[in-house]
C-alpha cells in the first residue's frame, strides 16, 4: 500500500487573542487562518476549553475561518466533546461543515489536567458543565456513536447510558453524506497511569476513531503507541490504514536558539499559568524550540516514527511572524 502523504496543518491558537491581545486580536486570528491557506497547509486547528484556560470558543471560531477559506481543512485540536451537550454539538458541527462545504474534521477528547496532575480548575469545568469527570470516556464514546447516527439516519432512535432518544428526526445533515471523520485525541505517555487506562485508550481509538492526535511524545513512544493502535484496530476487524496518526506540536523557531526558548518559556507560562524556570524544566522540553535546523531534526524524527498530520502550534505572542518564519525555512525541508 502506498505511504500516506503527510498532512501539515496549524493552529491559529485561540488563546493567544487572551493572553496576548496586543499582539493578536480575535480578529487578526481570522486573517492568519486566510493566509495560512495562502501559504498551501492542508488544515487549521483550533483548541478548546471553557474557563480553565480562556479563549475563543473552538468551533465559533471554526466557522469564521471557514468563511474566508475555500480549500483547508477545518479541525479541533482537540474538542472536549463530554462538556458538550451531544445534540447542540452535532448541530453546530453540521452547521461549520455545511458553511465549508464539507472541509471539517472533529478531534475529540476528554480534556486534560485533573486535579491530581494539577489542573484543579479543568476538573471544576466538569463540575459546572455537570458531568461525572469519572465518566467522561464512556460519555465521549457514546457521543461518537450517536453522532455518527444523527448526521447519516432519517431519524434516529438511540437508548445508551448517558442519552435516551426516541426517534428523533435530526437535521440539517453536514456536507459530507458519511458524516464528517471524527478523530480521537490522547495522551497516555504524558503521566503515569494504570496499564488498563491505557490500554482503554488506545483501544476506544482502534475501534472508533479515524484519526489519532497525541502530543508529547518521543519518536520512540509515537512508534509504539501507534503500533499498538494498529493492532486494536486489526482485532475490532479494521483496516488500521484508515486511522490517521496526528500529532500536535508546540514549537518556536528561531536562529537565535536562546531567545527562541526564552519567549517559548514566557509563553508556556502564560498559556499555562505556570512557574516554570525554564524549559527544561517543564514537560514541553520534548517539543522543538530553537533554529530551523533543530526544528526540521525533531519533526523529521515523528514523521520517521509514523506521523502523518501535524498541528504546528507556535509558542510566541507574534503569531503571523512564527509560521511565515516556519514555512519559509522549515517546511520545505520536511517535504523532501
Amino acid at each position: 500500500m502506498a505511504q500516506r502523504q503527510v498532512d501539515f496543518g496549524v493552529n491559529v491558537n485561540t488563546r493567544c487573542p487572551v493572553i496576548y491581545p496586543q499582539h493578536y486580536s480575535a480578529s487578526r486570528l481570522v486573517d492568519l487562518g486566510e493566509q495560512v491557506e495562502k501559504w498551501g497547509y492542508d488544515t487549521i486547528f483550533v483548541g478548546d476549553n471553557y474557563f480553565s484556560k480562556p479563549r475563543l470558543e473552538s468551533t465559533a471560531t471554526l466557522a469564521a475561518v471557514a468563511a474566508r477559506t475555500k480549500r483547508v481543512k477545518l479541525a479541533t485540536s482537540a474538542l472536549i466533546t463530554p462538556l458538550r451537550n451531544t445534540l447542540w454539538l452535532a448541530l453546530g458541527w453540521a452547521t461549520i461543515d455545511l458553511i465549508s462545504n464539507g472541509r471539517t474534521i472533529l478531534v475529540a477528547c476528554v480534556g486534560g489536567g485533573s486535579a491530581e496532575a494539577g489542573g484543579q480548575e479543568f476538573t471544576r469545568e466538569y463540575d459546572v458543565a455537570g458531568v461525572p469527570y469519572g465518566k467522561r470516556g464512556r460519555l465521549m464514546e457514546e457521543q461518537i456513536e450517536l453522532l455518527r447516527k444523527l448526521w447519516t439516519e432519517p431519524r434516529t432512535t438511540f437508548k445508551g447510558e448517558f442519552h435516551n432518544l426516541e426517534n428523533i428526526a435530526f437535521g440539517p445533515k453536514p456536507a459530507q453524506p458519511n458524516s464528517p471523520p471524527i478523530w480521537i485525541a490522547n495522551n497516555p505517555q504524558i503521566f503515569p497511569l494504570h496499564t488498563d487506562v491505557v490500554q482503554r485508550m488506545l483501544r476506544r481509538v482502534g475501534r472508533m476513531a479515524y484519526g489519532w492526535q497525541t502530543c508529547l511524545a518521543t519518536p520512540d513512544e509515537y512508534r509504539t503507541l501507534l503500533g499498538r493502535i494498529r493492532e486494536y484496530a486489526k482485532e475490532a476487524g479494521r483496516n488500521p490504514e484508515e486511522i490517521v496518526p496526528s500529532y500536535q506540536v508546540l514549537l518556536n523557531v528561531n536562529r537565535d536558539r536562546q531567545a527562541a526558548r526564552r519567549e517559548a518559556l514566557e509563553f508556556i507560562n502564560k498559556y499555562y499559568v505556570t512557574t516554570y524556570k525554564s524549559v527544561e524544566e517543564s514537560m514541553w522540553e520534548r517539543d522543538p524550540f530553537g533554529t530551523p535546523d533543530e526544528c526540521i531534526k525533531k519533526l523529521r524524527g515523528l514523521i520517521d516514527a509514523g506521523c502523518r498530520s501535524f498541528s504546528f502550534r507556535f509558542a510566541s505572542p507574534h503569531q503571523f511572524e512564527q509560521v511565515e518564519r516556519f514555512t519559509q525555512e522549515v517546511l520545505p525541508a520536511l517535504k523532501d
